[in-house]
């Protein structure tokens, strides 16, 4: 039996939309935040940066490229004051799966550019620190994933 005219509506209209799904969840809006914070790290935003960003956020968490400008300006509304420090502690409590998988997508995004500044650098080790994992976890881990990267 196909839904009905009525159904679909209800199901569009129930579905969240990238804002509301981050304003509800302050732990994606932390893992963005940092994300956001290593592409602006350096004072440049080069193109490969953004577009690393876009990928890592579609494909980690489903949103896409025509919602970021929204769930940006929701950011910068609401988490202006919210230091790289404060959102790494929020996230501190993670599964040591999604820590590394954060770190390896915040050094994606630094590498980008093919030029690793030393503020970037300094930014993704900070907030290593705070989630408690050593350099050698986070080469491990690189290891291991089926992209090595």
């Amino acid at each position: 039996m196909s839904e009905s005219i009525f159904e679909r509506i209800t199901t569009f209209l129930s579905k969240k939309s990238a804002v509301q799904r981050v304003a509800d969840d302050p732990a994606l809006a932390a893992e963005l935040l940092l994300l956001l914070h290593v592409v602006f790290a350096d004072g440049d935003r080069h193109p490969a940066e953004i577009a690393t960003f876009k990928q890592i956020i579609f494909e980690n968490f489903g949103i896409a490229p025509d919602e970021i400008p929204e769930v940006a300006e929701y950011l910068k509304d609401f988490a202006y004051e919210t230091t790289t420090k404060q959102a790494a502690n929020m996230l501190a409590e993670m599964a040591p799966e999604r820590r590394l998988s954060l770190l390896s997508n915040l050094m994606k995004i630094a590498c980008a550019d093919n030029r690793i500044d030393q503020t970037e650098t300094a930014m993704i080790q900070r907030i290593a620190e705070v989630l408690g994992v050593t350099a050698q976890e986070l080469r491990d881990a690189r290891q291991a994933s089926p992209s090595g990267s």
